[in-house]
């Protein structure tokens, strides 16, 4: 198992498709009362890395941004 890279979803760039949510809703999610997603800090399979590295790069707001 791996963690989920160290990322964030940058709320301003954040256009709320749902599209990562319901691509990979073990790792993203809907913000409650919020017009934002949010990753969640979770144990990954490693065979699914790949998989979230697309996710993250279809982003249509370029919102997921790697922490520094």
């Amino acid at each position: 198992m791996s963690r989920a890279p160290g990322s964030h979803v940058d709320p301003e760039l954040c256009t709320e498709c749902n599209e990562r949510s319901e691509a990979m809703p073990a790792v993203f999610r809907k913000v409650e009362d919020e017009e934002f997603a949010e990753i969640h800090d979770v144990d990954l399979d490693e065979s699914r890395l790949p998989e979230l590295q697309k996710v993250m790069t279809e982003c249509p707001g370029h919102a997921i941004r790697r922490r520094k």
